[in-house]
């Protein structure tokens, strides 16, 4: 399997508070970039913000939608190369550890999707595939459904090639608030 210029795509969720947006684009772009990830894209109501340019390759989708249902054929596979890890914006505070972490056990190995675990129990988000044919797939479940639905589903479905790799990150599985792990990323 190999692994070379790893991508990661954030789905971004409307967030009211642009201030807040920007520190999530920016937190996010730089822990990727310093994990390894060449190609880092964002998708979703980004209302002109920009990261810092930390990534080889930032794209920036600045696509609206109310329903997270077909958001992922809306921000398309153009700027994607394998491996490819897809993060909820919903949950954007990980640290590079971890990314790098997922990342490792990708390369060591011979499972084709790793995600994070906590206390032995998989996580749905962030969800790191070796190859786009298995995105693909998790594209076409989200046709029928909701972003968060299709990643549980996708998982479910392809259980035997999942990896659970046991990460201590104390803003795995934390949701975008105003104050939630913001002591972390300042």
């Amino acid at each position: 399997m190999s692994v070379n210029m790893p991508t990661a795509l954030m789905i971004i969720p409307p967030i009211v508070d642009e201030e807040l947006l920007k520190i999530i684009v920016n937190h996010a772009e730089r822990n990727l970039a310093e994990a390894g990830f060449n190609n880092v894209v964002f998708c979703g109501p980004l209302k002109g913000i920009y990261g810092f340019g930390s990534a080889a390759l930032t794209v920036y989708i600045d696509q609206w939608y109310s329903s997270s249902r077909g958001i992922l054929t809306r921000c398309g596979e153009t700027y994607l190369t394998p491996p490819i890890m897809l993060i909820r914006g919903t949950q954007p505070y990980l640290s590079p550890g971890t990314y790098l972490k997922l990342l490792w056990a990708l390369r060591s190995f011979n499972r084709p999707i790793v995600v994070p675990a906590r206390g032995g129990k998989g996580l749905s988000t962030p969800i790191l595939m070796a190859n786009a044919k298995l995105f693909r797939r998790l594209i076409k479940l989200n046709r029928r459904f909701k972003l968060a639905s299709a990643m549980v589903r996708f998982l479910i479905e392809n259980r035997r090639d999942v990896l659970m790799v046991e990460v201590n990150d104390e803003c795995l599985g934390v949701r975008v608030t105003p104050s939630a792990c913001l002591g972390v990323i300042k």
